[in-house]
């Protein structure tokens, strides 16, 4: 059964492209073509995609954890706990452990939980399908943001009442997403209804270089971090939603590293990512991450 809504269409798409290097291979066909549209500047044919490709099966909560929870890793500080909970969201290429580990280090180090997601390999899904919108559209794969809020609200050493999403790339654009259905508790086109807890217990959410677009209402929390020198993300989409929306100005912020580029939190970017120009900033993942602690401290402890 295929589910024919599909609100937010003119969303996100160029925070999905980002995410499409291969993490074992520095070059490829879908990789090119992705290039060749960034020289271009023209992104249309790839927001058309997203909107034609913007349909799944429809399938239930329970479901989807049971794809994705054998593909989990979970990342604790010493103790206990419960602790609160950082629920992290990989790019389009798929999940890269050294990213991860990076991110958990941090986490663990403020006594936070990281569950990383793998949203692909439970599904077998190649990450050129993704990144081409062929499969796992954001607006399907926000149904793993809530199948994982639903999955850590019941983990013993996690404090259900203070959870996080972050994303990054495609990532990013699925949490946007989920906040924009959040909004009128539309569900992803994957799932039948809106799940009655939907989001409770989230209390942050922070997108990495996804861009700024649909907009949403509820009121949580946002920081996105975004890089000035990005090849695919046009950081001032969130300067533009910033000053459309001032009534979200109190819950929807964010930074722009203006010398930055995509990826730029990745200590150990794979060869595809440098091959596009993109490095390693320390500087701007450490301002993030003391931009983070602090946010953690205000909302989620």
């Amino acid at each position: 059964m295929i589910n024919p809504h599909s609100t937010a269409l003119t969303l996100l798409l160029i925070v999905a492209l980002a995410g499409c290097s291969n993490t074992n291979t520095s070059s490829d066909d879908s990789r090119q073509d992705l290039e060749a549209v960034a020289d271009d500047g023209d992104l249309s044919a790839f927001f058309l995609a997203a909107k034609n490709n913007a349909r799944a099966e429809i399938t239930t909560i329970e479901a989807i954890n049971a794809v994705l929870r054998p593909y989990d890793r979970i990342y604790r500080p010493a103790g206990d706990g419960p602790f609160p909970a950082m629920l992290f969201f990989h790019g389009c290429s798929g999940a890269t452990i050294a990213h991860e580990e990076d991110w958990a280090s941090f986490y663990n180090d403020i006594g936070v939980v990281l569950i990383a997601v793998d949203s692909y390999t439970g599904r077998d899904i190649d990450w050129e399908d993704t990144c081409n919108f062929t499969k796992m559209t954001p607006w399907e794969r926000a149904g793993d943001v809530l199948a994982t809020v639903a999955y850590a609200r019941k983990l013993d050493f996690v404090d259900a009442n203070h959870l996080g999403v972050t994303g990054f790339s495609h990532g990013a654009a699925t949490v946007w997403t989920t906040l924009v259905y959040a909004s009128t508790k539309t569900p992803p086109i994957n799932l039948q209804k809106w799940p009655e807890d939907g989001l409770a217990g989230v209390q942050l959410a922070l997108p990495f270089y996804g861009g700024c677009s649909e907009r949403w209402t509820v009121p949580m929390p946002t920081i996105s971090f975004l890089a000035g020198n990005d090849r695919y993300i046009d950081a001032t989409t969130c300067e533009r939603y910033d000053a459309a929306n001032p009534d979200m100005n109190k819950y929807a912020s964010y930074k722009i590293f203006e010398d930055a580029t995509h990826t730029f939190d990745h200590s150990k970017p794979n060869q595809s990512n440098i091959d596009a120009g993109s490095r390693y900033d320390a500087e701007a993942t450490l301002t993030s991450q003391g931009m983070i602690s602090t946010a953690i401290n205000q909302v989620m402890r």
